[in-house]
């Protein structure tokens, strides 16, 4: 598709008028050139470029690099770095920007245009199905909350139970680092994974902490009712695997199937934390509400046998470190 603006970022002048040159015979608009990395940054938020052509080694206090790590930061603008010789340690930063491309000085017409035509095709379908996903996100979003708002009318939990388990399930994934593809899943996990207690007894539901023989039995089966419900809607995320295990026990003292360790689906078992803490904070028919710190310490109790030791790790980081404060 032609027509669209590139900026060129060059400190050789020659090279960058014949480039200009190259671009414009090939059908691109040249919306403007920089010959430093802080230019480029001016000029990318004037013009709002389709492309920039980043040349790695520039004069001044800032080279390519930097300037398209910063750009990367503010800007949706893909990038592909110009570079005169192969330099190991360039790439290997290079790499971090996520670059569509890289050309090697010289470089012919029809190298340019395959480079620059594959990058804006790249970008395009990058952000084609990166549109979608977050269309579909609102979509199961808004259907996930309607659902957990009516297991919450059924009990046991205090209004806002499930948006506040994925607020705080979103904080421990994120300090944790997984990926905001995981983070999203996740969040619509943490609105649906007991949707099977909507067919459990209601009295079976409000004496949760409290059963014994076959009501116990019963109720341990949910998270397979959960599964069993979930798996029909074609997600993009396990969502319904998520929902299955999030009552497993890291040294396999769990339900439904005692599985352990990291057999466990670390978005379950970020979840399993999550869910302890803001159900051990919230009242209940048969106790009442913890204080945070005591349950921060009933939690920490069982590192490593009911939960991931990394999880708890992050989940006190969160708390005594960072100021986390749960909602409600």
């Amino acid at each position: 598709m032609y027509g669209e603006k590139i900026l060129v970022v060059e400190d050789e002048w020659v090279v960058a008028n014949q480039l200009c040159s190259n671009l414009k015979d090939l059908g691109y608009t040249v919306c403007s050139t920089a010959s430093t990395g802080e230019e480029a940054i001016r000029q990318v938020e004037a013009d709002r470029p389709d492309l920039i052509l980043m040349d790695i080694v520039l004069k001044g206090e800032m080279d390519g690099i930097e300037a398209a790590d910063l750009i990367a930061l503010r800007f949706d603008i893909p990038v592909i770095y110009l570079t005169a010789y192969i330099n190991h340690g360039y790439i290997e930063r290079a790499k971090q920007t996520k670059p569509l491309g890289y050309l090697v000085k010289p470089y012919n017409q029809k190298e340019l245009y395959a480079n620059i035509e594959m990058a804006l095709h790249k970008h395009r379908v990058d952000k084609e199905i990166k549109d979608y996903l977050d269309r579909l996100a609102r979509c199961y979003t808004g259907t996930m909350k309607a659902f957990s708002e009516a297991i919450e009318l059924r009990g046991p939990y205090t209004p806002g139970h499930h948006q506040r388990v994925a607020e705080f399930t979103h904080a421990i994934a994120k300090e944790m680092g997984l990926p905001d593809f995981s983070l999203e899943g996740l969040w619509l996990a943490a609105h649906v994974y007991d949707i099977g207690l909507v067919n459990m007894p209601i009295e079976i539901i409000q004496s949760a902490g409290r059963l014994s023989g076959s009501s116990l039995t019963l109720y341990c089966n949910y998270p397979q009712l959960s599964f069993d419900l979930l798996k029909e809607v074609d997600f993009p995320w396990p969502i319904a695997n998520i929902a299955l295990q999030h009552r497993e026990c890291f040294d396999g003292s769990g339900f439904p199937h005692g599985i352990k360790g990291e057999d466990i689906l670390i978005e379950a078992r970020i979840l399993a934390v999550a869910d302890a803490i803001e159900d051990l904070t919230s009242h209940r028919v048969f106790r009442n509400a913890f204080l945070l710190g005591e349950a921060l310490e009933e939690v920490s109790s069982h590192s490593g046998s009911k939960y991931d030791p990394k999880v708890v790790t992050a989940c006190l980081r969160l708390f005594n470190k960072k100021g986390y404060k749960m909602k409600g």
